[in-house]
């Protein structure tokens, strides 16, 4: 067993390293929040940002003090700028990201990348056959809170890991996209993607085996209404097992652990945002790393992965390779199946 001494994050200095000029594809909350976090705290630059209209490309402009709007997609990716940002909704990102890489600009894909495996791999062949970056927009991998659940998984700290766990909830009821099918709504785009990465860092490899959702019908929205909570079981090869779920009918612990033969790591609400991690012995000794749960003004972790791998020359991040990205959507797309619940 290694040395019980937890690791400090490996992350970089946000306001020394490469700067890259960003286009925003996107007006909605998310872009608001990744850009104030990049402008707040990093030394990227937001060159760019367009919408379906040139009003709300110039008001979103305004507001963030980005200094070219544009009132199509088409001439956002035009633009001159080093990547571009796809932060509209989840039925868009696949044409909207698709837009991006045909028009040679690297792309940032908030999460889910797209719905469904077969369009996620469309768009990874388009990327790969262009020689261009592309990356979901996991902001949770690239936080310091994750680099060390890397390091203490890495080190053998845990001794074998035999089991996973994550939950995430929230009640969006009222969120009328949020829950709208038609939308791409419902519990697993919206925070299914979080859990499913989780146990699929975790454990790779894994398979659903089990899974039941529950449906919650909106007024004003026709149909039965989306999956608004799920709960999966999840195994490998070697039985290991991850159980996950997720709620927008409640708001539940959003807690996440990773048991191993020698110790527990535990990840105090939200698991998915800045935190503490705690490592706990089967002794009784306790190891714990804090730092602020500062919400969505870290979003800024993923832009400077990208600034990094860009820099670099590489066309996926060590961090959320494109195969990843695809496996969680498979567990995805599984446990979907199971449910009788399509993507869109």
């Amino acid at each position: 067993m290694s040395e019980r001494i937890l690791p400090l994050p490996d992350v970089p200095d946000p306001r020394s390293g490469p700067s890259l000029r960003w286009a925003i594809l996107g007006t909605g909350w998310i872009a608001a929040r990744f850009v104030e976090a990049l402008q707040t705290s990093t030394n990227q630059r937001i060159v760019a940002v367009g919408s379906r209209t040139r009003a709300r490309a110039e008001a979103f402009a305004a507001e963030h003090g980005i200094e070219s709007a544009h009132g199509s997609y088409e001439e956002l990716v035009a633009a001159d700028a080093d990547v571009v940002y796809v932060a509209t909704g989840h039925l868009d990102h696949f044409g909207h990201a698709r837009l991006a890489l045909e028009a040679g600009r690297p792309v940032l894909i908030e999460k889910p990348l797209t719905p469904t495996v077969a369009e996620a791999r469309e768009l990874v062949e388009l990327a790969r056959a262009k020689g261009l970056f592309a990356m979901e927009a996991v902001w949770s991998l690239a936080l310091p809170r994750y680099s060390v659940v890397r390091q203490v998984l890495d080190s053998g700290m845990l001794g074998e890991v035999v089991e996973a766990s994550a939950n995430l909830g929230e009640r969006l009821v009222d969120h009328h996209r949020a829950m709208d099918p038609a939308q791409g709504g419902g519990a697993m785009n919206d925070i299914g993607t979080y859990v499913m990465m989780f146990a699929n860092e975790v454990l790779p490899g894994l398979r659903v085996t089990a899974a039941h959702g529950m449906r919650h019908a909106v007024p004003g929205i026709a149909g039965p209404g989306a999956i608004g909570q799920f709960h999966a079981l999840l195994a490998d090869e070697r039985d290991r097992l991850a159980t996950v779920s997720a709620s927008m009918l409640a708001d539940t612990p959003t807690a996440a652990y990773i048991a191993g033969t020698e110790a527990t790591l535990e990840l105090e609400a939200p698991f998915y945002q800045p935190g503490p991690v705690v490592v706990r012995f089967h002794d009784g000794e306790e190891l714990r790393y804090d730092e602020p749960a500062l919400a969505h003004t870290q979003l800024f972790w993923e832009a400077l992965e990208v600034a990094r791998c860009i820099s670099e020359g590489l066309t996926e991040s060590p961090l959320r390779p494109l195969a990843q990205t695809l496996a969680t959507l498979s567990l995805m797309e599984q446990a979907r199946e199971l449910m009788g619940d399509p993507a869109a």
